[in-house]
């Protein structure tokens, strides 16, 4: 088995790139694929870029260059759900792009002739996700960074993992009215809640689903996608998410 990891931000790739052995470098559509051995499993990790297309054309050349067999996507995300907090995990169980409208000739959502508003992840890989990450949390967060980091951010509180719908779509949502119309539509089309909201998941989400590859998305909430979305964004990817989203990959790989 070959995995591909992806993320979308350089530090989300940056300190797993240290976990990598036996590398072999590869540039190819101005990213560099770096494959190798962790934790003994055969692995391609990537920095994607943001947004849908940077994040569907890099997974795309993952799978038929590199014959991926199963693809990690890892980062940050706004909270949707207001039960969530900074720090928390959120597995993807249905991916959604929110900005996709082809209507009146698809319904909202609809993936056109594909007939589906969203991708479900395989109920095994959630499972495994969900081990991963709570093994992380509970085990080796504190290893990584201290309390008083972990509070200077705001996580006071031992942070939980979730699972359930993530909305992708090429806006970074920093509006609670925004937000608030988002989650009314999803409704309206019969689907759940959104927890989280990013700008990949469910791109690279049809790009695998199309291949029969199986995908698994894992995101740490950075903050509620309202006007404070933007408020210590960059730090906390730095300072904060790099190690929970390493950590939590760490973790998966090594119990695939």
């Amino acid at each position: 088995m070959r995995i591909g990891i992806v993320g979308a931000m350089p530090q989300e790739t940056a300190l797993l790139e240290r976990e990598l052995t036996n590398v072999h470098p590869e540039r190819r559509g101005m990213r560099d694929y770096l494959a190798g051995t962790m934790y003994g499993k055969n692995v391609v990790l990537v920095f994607s870029r943001m947004a849908k297309v940077a994040a569907a054309s890099t997974v795309t050349t993952l799978i038929e260059a590199f014959g991926v067999d199963q693809v990690v996507f890892t980062g940050v995300a706004g909270a949707a759900d207001p039960a969530l907090n900074v720090g928390d995990v959120v597995i993807g169980t249905l991916l959604v792009q929110h900005d996709l409208d082809a209507r009146p000739l698809f319904r909202h959502f609809e993936v056109p002739l594909l007939n589906r508003l969203g991708f479900e992840a395989p109920h095994g890989l959630v499972s495994l996700a969900r081990q991963s990450a709570e093994a992380y949390l509970h085990d080796r967060l504190p290893d990584d960074l201290s309390a008083e980091t972990l509070r200077d951010f705001g996580i006071n509180a031992s942070p939980q993992v979730h699972e359930g719908l993530i909305i992708s779509g090429d806006q970074f949502i920093a509006n609670a009215a925004t937000l608030a119309s988002l989650q009314r539509t999803l409704q309206d089309e019969g689907l759940p809640l959104a927890k989280c909201v990013e700008m990949e998941g469910a791109a690279v989400a049809q790009v695998c689903h199309e291949h029969q590859v199986p995908l698994i998305v894992i995101r740490t909430i950075s903050d509620r996608a309202d006007h404070t979305a933007a408020v210590d964004f960059i730090p906390f990817v730095d300072k904060v998410a790099s190690h929970f989203t390493s950590g939590i990959v760490k973790e998966l790989i090594s119990r695939v």
